[in-house]
Parts: C-alpha cells; structure tokens; sequence
C-alpha cells in the first residue's frame, strides 16, 4: 500500500514489503494495510522492544532479529540471523504479509530479504533482481559482503 510508503508483493503464499523503521504510531494502522507480522532487525538500544509492544497491542504477530549494524553478523548472531530467514520463510509460507525493517531499509533490510530469496532457492542474479523489485533502494545497498553472507547463510541446508 503505497500510502503508507511501501507495497505488497507476492512472496510464496504471503506478501513482503521492506521498508524503513516505522513510526510507533503507524504501527497501528499495518493491520489495516493488509500486514499480519512485522520483522525487526534493530538493536535493542534502537528500540526494537517498543515496536515488538506497538506490534502486539496493534494485533500483530511480531518478529526479531537483534543486528546492531549493517555489517553481516558473525558467530552466535549470524545462526540467530540465519534462523530469523528461516523464520521468514515459514511465515510467508502460511500466507502471512510481512513487513521486513530495519532503520533505513537498506542495509540490514537487504541482508536477510537477499539471504530469503536464496534460501527460497533463487540464484543469486534472481535473488538480487527480486529486492530490487521489492524496494531499489534497499537492493542499490547490497554489498559483496551482504551478498556472500545471504549465499551462506541463507541456502537451505542440503540445497
């Protein structure tokens, strides 16, 4: 729903929309853009608590992956983050619209949209193309970094 800064695409069953950090107050007013779930991947320092709290009281289920910057994370954060894609990926599979954020959507945004599309078994040419469809600006953000922890990270085991 452009209104509101971002549109829905079909993604398996569901829809996804990336975008920017939502206002608390907006939050509110998702369910009535079509969204079921919001996906946060901001620090706790940056108050993903109090969206995950806006999120709940707006009757919508709420998603966390804690990455504190835009750099691809590492050992207990990168099997969290990776497990968050996972997480992702089932939701769209129930047919859930899901809004993925982080501050900006670009960076953080573009790591685990990228890493989802792999793990939904795109190469990485129709990996890339899909966020780039999804929202230019998050995809012009990708980073050979980002990209080589999506091709990692974010392949299925035994694909």
């Amino acid at each position: 729903m452009r209104r509101f800064g971002f549109a829905w695409t079909p993604v398996g069953r569901g829809q996804l929309a990336l975008w920017h950090r939502p206002r608390l107050a907006l939050i509110a007013q998702l369910p009535r853009a079509g969204c079921t779930r919001v996906m946060t991947l901001l620090s706790e320092r940056e108050g993903a608590p109090a969206i995950g709290a806006a999120a709940a009281a707006a009757g919508l289920a709420w998603s966390w992956i804690p990455l504190g910057s835009g750099r691809p994370p590492e050992g207990a954060a990168a099997r969290r983050a990776a497990a968050g894609v996972t997480e992702l990926a089932a939701a769209l599979d129930r047919g859930e619209s899901v809004l993925l954020h982080c501050s900006a959507g670009i960076h953080r945004t573009g790591l685990i949209a990228y890493a989802l599309f792999r793990r939904l078994g795109r190469d990485p040419e129709q990996a890339r193309a899909a966020v780039e469809r999804l929202r230019p600006v998050t995809a012009a953000g990708l980073r050979n970094e980002h990209l080589r922890w999506g091709d990692q990270n974010g392949v299925a085991s035994g694909s």
